[in-house]
């Protein structure tokens, strides 16, 4: 008898709390929603995740507000998400390949991956290499000889991605150049850093103001550090069509404190995969350069850990530079 009753009780537990959770989603959101930018403004994931949050608003009947949180390639933003309570209010909005990569760069303590939930991926990002039309260099080969004559001149800026910028270190291994790296807030910064002159190359994603100014002509773009291909610029070489071991693995998504009820998480996963279908949401990001496109939570986890698990090889190849 006390087996059944005993029994009967964790029947009941189960279910209650299953319904509570099934409330909990038929219930998101009761209050407006924040999600975290952890780049700063002017950048592809700050312009994104406006776009989305006025989408997600119209879908969820609820206010949607953006909050940079910059610095750390991400971390110091991610962290905050994290230390949020875990009922999907605030949302991580940005390339996590990079965030969750970046303790690897900086030698700090790693996230855990148990910390951590993923409800969906909404873009991959090619970053490029830039360079102003009044250099002697106008293309990748000719910067690469101009760089071997000339070491320690050049100097070679970042829009917030430290991958991609470890990318371009790995170039440098390869080929033996020595150059001056700088590493700035986001792409909208690196952006007016390189129109400005004050860096001589600088890589930043597809969408930024660089990549829009290449494509009037006011910047040249020199070669692909990802390895799928740059809308516009479908025949400029990606460093693995080139022979280089490694590219720039740049994937946008939403991420969330673990623990977030399942059904608050496949909500936002939903609503996320109907705004990409959208087809104001397509013009606007293929307009911009941006590549749409939808994966849902298994799959972005999957993405992100793969990439960030391949990181430490990136890192070990480019020790030939110290």
């Amino acid at each position: 008898m006390k087996k059944v009753c005993f029994f009967l009780l964790v029947v009941t537990v189960i279910f209650g709390s299953l319904s509570g959770f099934l409330w909990a989603a038929d219930k998101y959101p009761e209050k407006p929603i924040t999600f975290v930018v952890p780049w700063g403004a002017g950048g592809m994931t700050d312009v994104s995740a406006r776009l989305l949050a006025e989408k997600f608003k119209a879908e969820l009947k609820q206010p949607v507000l953006v909050v940079n949180k910059p610095g750390a390639n991400g971390t110091i933003g991610l962290k905050y998400v994290l230390a949020q309570p875990a009922d999907g209010y605030t949302v991580a909005i940005g390339p996590m390949t990079d965030a969750l990569a970046n303790p690897y760069f900086q030698k700090t303590e790693s996230f855990n991956f148990d910390d951590i939930s993923f409800a969906a991926g909404y873009m991959p990002q090619q970053r490029v290499l830039f360079t102003t039309p009044d250099k002697p260099y106008k293309t990748f080969a000719e910067f690469l000889d101009y760089a071997k004559k000339n070491p320690d001149t050049i100097s070679a800026g970042s829009g917030g991605s430290q991958w991609a910028l470890e990318i371009v270190k790995s170039i440098a291994v390869k080929q033996k150049l020595k150059l001056k790296y700088v590493m700035f807030k986001s792409g909208g910064e690196a952006s007016t850093a390189i129109l400005g002159k004050h860096v001589d190359i600088c890589e930043t994603g597809t969408g930024t103001p660089a990549y829009q100014a290449a494509r009037e002509g006011k910047l040249n773009l020199i070669v692909n550090l990802g390895a799928d291909t740059v809308p516009y610029f479908e025949k400029t070489k990606s460093v693995k069509e080139l022979g280089y071991p490694y590219a720039a693995i740049v994937y946008y998504g939403f991420t969330l404190r673990a623990g977030t009820p399942e059904p608050i998480r496949k909500k936002i996963e939903v609503t996320l995969g109907k705004v990409m279908k959208d087809p104001e949401v397509i013009e606007k990001m293929s307009q911009m350069g941006l590549t749409p496109r939808f994966v849902n939570g298994k799959a972005y986890d999957k993405i992100v850990k793969e990439a960030v698990n391949s990181v430490p090889a990136l890192l070990k190849y480019n020790q030939a530079l110290q």
